[in-house]
This record gives C-alpha cells, structure tokens and sequence, in this order.
C-alpha cells in the first residue's frame, strides 16, 4: 500500500464531509493509505488571511507542512483551497530564508517545507491508472456528460502551483473518460464562481456561479465535476438563491470528482453522500437502482 500524508482541511470536516467520505472510499478501493496530519490547523483559505497584509497567510500552512514534514514523503490536500495555500507557502519559504527564519522561529524549530503537495487529481492520477479503473468499473456511466469544472485556485497562479494547463486544464478528463462518462469542452472551466465573496458580495456570486451553470447547460452537460468545496457550494448550493433572484429554474447536479469514481466502482450515491446535496435530481441516470 502506499501511503500519503493527508491534509482534509476545514471544509472536509464540516460542510463538505460527503467529498472526505468519497474520497477515503476510493482511496481504500485502490491500496492508497490515507494518514491525516495530526494536530493540523486551518490554513486560511476562506479567511483569506493573505489579503489582510502580514504573514499569517504563510504561517497557518506553514505549519501544516511542518507537520506533513514530519510524515510521508508527499502530503494530498483534496480541496484546491488549501492546495493552494500550502503550494503557496512553500513557494514563498523556498525563496525567502528571512520568512523562513522568522517561520521557524514561530513553530520553535526550522521549519519543514519541502514535502511534495498533492491535490487530489495529481494523487489518483498516479495512483490509478485509467484501464485499471475501467476495468474496476461496476456502474458504466455511458451516456452521462460531465462538465468537469477546475476553478480558479487549483491551476493559478501558475508560477506557484505548476499544475496543469492553467487556461484549458485536461487532468480530470482521462479517470472521468475510464466511467465511461463524456467529457466535451467545457469553456468555462476555469471561470471564477465568485468565490469567497457570498457574503460580503453575494450578488456578483450569483451572477458568475449563474453564468457557469447557463453555460454548462448550453454544451449539453449533464453535471458538473469539481474538487473544490468552495465552488461546490457557490454552484450547487446556491442554486436555490440564483432561481429566486432571476427566476430560474435549475437543477444541474454539481459532484466531486471522487463521487464520480465512487458511483463508477458501484458505491451507491448514499454511501458518498451525494443524497445530502440540495441538487439531486439525476433523471436518467437512474443512480440509486445502479
């Protein structure tokens, strides 16, 4: 078995507990050991610390490398928030020693920094090849298409995450293609859905999460797949608001990317979750008497 450090984040403890579920049970399916960091902090994703000035937008992921450090050669953040937080941190602390002096001043120790950061493509990439999931495959999701939406955070800036292409990522497609899923072009797959901004300007996030689901409708797409929980929540979630406040009528489904795998390998949507998203209604895709 191979085993990473595993950084769950906020957000896969708490309002997105489904894409931890998922994600652990594909993990289990594929020999892939999952040791979550002990102790670990918020790494100030949604606080947003790093706009506020100071270092405490370093120091909170900081310390969770610190800690991968201490563990397996290369740590998974599954959420693209806090990959892109601790990508962040490592690339300010490998090219300042002062923040890097005064960052281990802070933990008492110098500080570990340099464990390999993973988001959750990259790991089931290398982890899974794609014949071997189709070869794995219990529930064929022939006929379903599936947008698969990146966001902002998980592919810029590119300088500091150095993953994928940043204007037309494709890292998603081959496991999604191995289901038996389609995955056309979707244009707007790196669109920004507003974000954090849902409270101080939920308006604007209204506007661009709708913007992304009117175009994804437009291609044909049947759901959209993302591994942000932010984004998960500004297109799903939100659907409600953004049908009262236009008078819409939307119902697209919004999965992980786990949750894809999942119901492929025949986990009932139950078992990842996916009966507590507000937006269930999965027509014909007649998951539940897979």
């Amino acid at each position: 078995m191979t085993a990473y450090s595993y950084f769950p984040g906020c957000s896969l403890t708490s309002s997105a507990a489904e894409y931890d579920v998922s994600f652990r049970l594909v993990a289990n399916a594929f020999g892939i050991g999952l040791d979550e960091l002990t102790d670990w902090n918020c790494c100030g994703a949604s606080p947003a610390p790093h706009h506020w000035g100071g270092e405490l937008g370093i120091l909170l992921p900081a310390r969770n490398l610190h800690i991968a450090g201490a563990g397996h050669p290369s740590v998974v953040a599954p959420c693209a928030g806090c990959y892109n937080r601790l990508k962040y941190a490592q690339f300010e602390l490998e090219r300042n020693p002062e923040l890097r002096e005064r960052t281990g001043a802070a933990l008492g120790e110098a500080v570990r920094y340099q464990t390999e950061v993973l988001n959750v493509i990259q790991l089931l990439n290398r982890e899974i090849a794609p014949g071997d999931l189709s070869e794995r495959v219990q529930r064929r999701l022939s006929g379903l298409s599936l947008g698969t939406y990146y966001g902002c955070v998980l592919v810029r800036p590119p300088e500091v995450v150095r993953y994928d292409d940043p204007n037309n990522p494709v890292k998603m497609e081959p496991l999604l293609n191995a289901t038996g899923a389609a995955t056309p072009h979707f244009p707007f797959k790196t669109e920004c859905c507003g974000s954090y901004m849902g409270l101080a300007k939920k308006e604007m996030v209204l506007q661009a999460s709708k913007r992304i689901i009117e175009v994804a409708l437009e291609c044909g797409i049947d759901a959209l797949v993302t591994v942000c929980p932010l984004c998960h929540q500004n297109l799903e979630l939100r659907q409600g608001q953004i049908n009262a406040a236009y008078g819409t009528d939307y119902h697209l489904p919004v999965l992980y990317f786990t949750q894809v795998i999942g119901l492929a390998l025949g986990h009932l949507p139950a078992e990842l979750g996916i009966d507590q998203h507000a937006t269930t209604d999965f027509g014909r895709w007649m998951l539940d008497a897979g």
